[in-house]
């Protein structure tokens, strides 16, 4: 016997069987129960969802001989001759290869004819958007009144390149993309069927290929059973397809987070000794990353584990493994890497340097100093008796800004324990010019940019304005390409002069500049230097391992 492939054996012969649509099997049901049929339907979606398989079988319900009904009886002879695709009522018309206007025209002189066997014509065509200008205009005033025995069926995946002439005389219905979850278990009844042993994570990994295609899904899973001897494993999906296996983004992750640059960069070019693409490892980590931050994020939710299950697309037991591994982050840094990833994700698509810019993301990510929201540092300070509680009326709101070695220069003004602390005022317009003046105000255009873009803000961290002549503002950034190439991107160039134009009150245009490479470290202050400052000072300075640069006069 002719092998048959899983795609076309399993295909759904009644709404019933169609998988994963029930607000379209629950409409046309009704429809055809109540004998309210449409001219011309057109039913959109991505590919492999279920569309051509939808308007077969409302063409078999139209035709079947105890109909119309909404289930076709499957028996007959004209609902296998629509099956087996030889009836001469139901005519499949593939709109790519037959989109001229000379096309439409022979299908126009077939309209008159009655139906052979059935009680309609059904004309299907697929790819409808293909159809020319002309071939849609030579089709309009019979689709508009067609016969009373003929009814179209139009498919399609880009349903805004049909007209909209053509739109306003169809039925449209929407097919939805397909949840992981419904694919797995519709692989899970077909491997039960063939007698295939497919493990629960080999499922998930077919179904993440498939991006929401149930088709796509069986395609590869019958690939798969030809592929693997024995039981088939998450292993096998990522080495017939190509994707990246979660051990690896498992131990990629896991080093960021526990600020292992080496163990990192491994994991990396591990990947890209096998042939990965440098844009395929940041999706797959970015799917991690994000999956750590929704169960980070979800800990206090209702109904918690069944949010998950629709939320993320991993077996249970993986679910549980990132739990354990959200636990060593906290949700802003999760944010913070996942903006800082999500910004290099366009530029290593266009820059034949992926790879580098990869590894730079990822460097950066896993030297990060230790996370300290804004909150927490002002929460310390507080108890310190250094600050009092922020005014409601401060900077926007928006996720706590990380600034390595950086304090705002208001809160050292602030720890004198002798005077009441005191806004720091705008500098004018004559002072404005000087460094000090400028790095006054680059914690408050920090704070900013990052309640908008918390990317630019992380890329602007190490930065600092270097000196203002006229509206040139001059930024010194760190001495990496990939700063340089994530800040002079036109919006992202637009945004920082807007901000910086409302914080300076005047015109703002900026230009880069690298910054010299760091000198020595000084030693530290000696023991006898730090007990001779205030107790207040000596607490910031062990909160921040900051060093006094210069000390207050000690009074009598």
């Amino acid at each position: 016997m002719t092998h048959q492939p899983f795609a076309r054996k399993y295909r759904p012969q009644t709404f019933d069987d169609l998988i994963g649509q029930p607000h379209i099997t629950a409409t046309l049901t009704k429809a055809l129960e109540a004998k309210r049929l449409g001219q011309a339907y057109l039913f959109t979606g991505q590919r492999g969802v279920g569309k051509t398989s939808a308007a077969r079988i409302l063409a078999k319900c139209l035709n079947c001989e105890q109909g119309p009904a909404a289930t076709p009886c499957n028996r007959c002879s004209s609902c296998t001759q629509i099956t087996a695709g030889s009836s001469l009522d139901v005519l499949e018309i593939d709109g790519a290869s037959n989109r001229g206007i000379d096309e439409i025209r022979i299908l126009r002189e077939t309209v008159p004819f009655a139906p052979t066997g059935g009680s309609f014509r059904v004309y299907i065509i697929d790819e409808v958007h293909m159809l020319t200008p002309e071939a849609f205009n030579a089709l309009l005033k019979t689709l508009e009144e067609p016969p009373a025995h003929v009814k179209f069926i139009f498919a399609t995946t880009a349903p805004h390149k049909v007209p909209a002439t053509v739109l306003s005389r169809c039925q449209r219905f929407d097919f939805r993309r397909l949840e992981s979850s419904v694919i797995v278990n519709t692989l899970a009844r077909v491997a039960k069927t063939e007698k295939i042993h497919a493990e629960e994570p080999a499922l998930y990994a077919i179904a993440r290929a498939a991006d929401g295609s149930l088709r796509d899904a069986e395609v590869i899973f019958e690939q798969l059973a030809s592929f693997v001897s024995g039981a088939m494993s998450e292993a096998d999906v990522t080495a017939l397809v190509g994707a990246i296996e979660s051990e690896t983004l498992w131990a990629l992750s896991q080093a960021i987070l526990d600020h292992e640059v080496p163990k990192a960069l491994a994991a990396l070019q591990g990947q890209f000794e096998q042939g990965k693409e440098a844009a395929q490892l940041l999706a797959g980590l970015l799917r991690h990353l994000r999956n750590l931050l929704i169960v980070a994020s979800t800990r206090q939710a209702p109904g918690r584990e069944a949010l998950l299950l629709r939320l993320i697309d991993e077996p249970a037991d993986h679910l549980k493994r990132l739990e354990d591994q959200a636990k060593r982050s906290s949700e802003p840094e999760l944010l913070m890497c996942l903006q800082a990833l999500s910004g290099a994700y366009d530029l290593i698509r266009r820059s034949p340097m992926g790879q580098t810019i990869l590894e730079l993301v990822v460097i950066k990510l896993a030297s990060r100093e230790q996370w300290q929201s804004l909150s927490e540092i002002s929460r310390r300070l507080e108890q310190l008796g250094a600050l009092p509680p922020p005014p409601s009326s401060t900077a926007p709101a928006g996720p706590p800004l990380h600034r390595p070695n950086a304090m705002p220069q208001a809160a050292l003004e602030a720890v004198s324990p002798s005077h009441e602390p005191s806004p720091a005022p705008m500098p004018s317009s004559a002072e404005m010019t000087s460094p000090e003046a400028l790095a006054a105000q680059w914690p408050v255009f920090l704070e900013r940019l990052g309640a908008l873009k918390m990317s630019l803000a992380a890329y602007l961290a190490e930065a600092r304005p270097l000196h203002l002549e006229g509206s040139l503002l001059t930024i010194g950034l760190p001495a990496f390409a990939l700063h340089q190439e994530v800040l002079t991107v036109l919006e992202h160039r637009r945004l920082i002069e807007r901000l910086l134009a409302e914080l300076y009150q005047t015109t703002i245009l900026v230009q880069y500049a690298t910054l010299p490479e760091p000198a020595e470290p000084s030693a530290a202050p000696s023991a006898a230097e730090s007990s001779a400052a205030p107790p207040i000072v000596q607490d910031i300075v062990k909160l921040f391992n900051a060093t006094i640069l210069d000390q207050p006069p000690r009074t009598a």
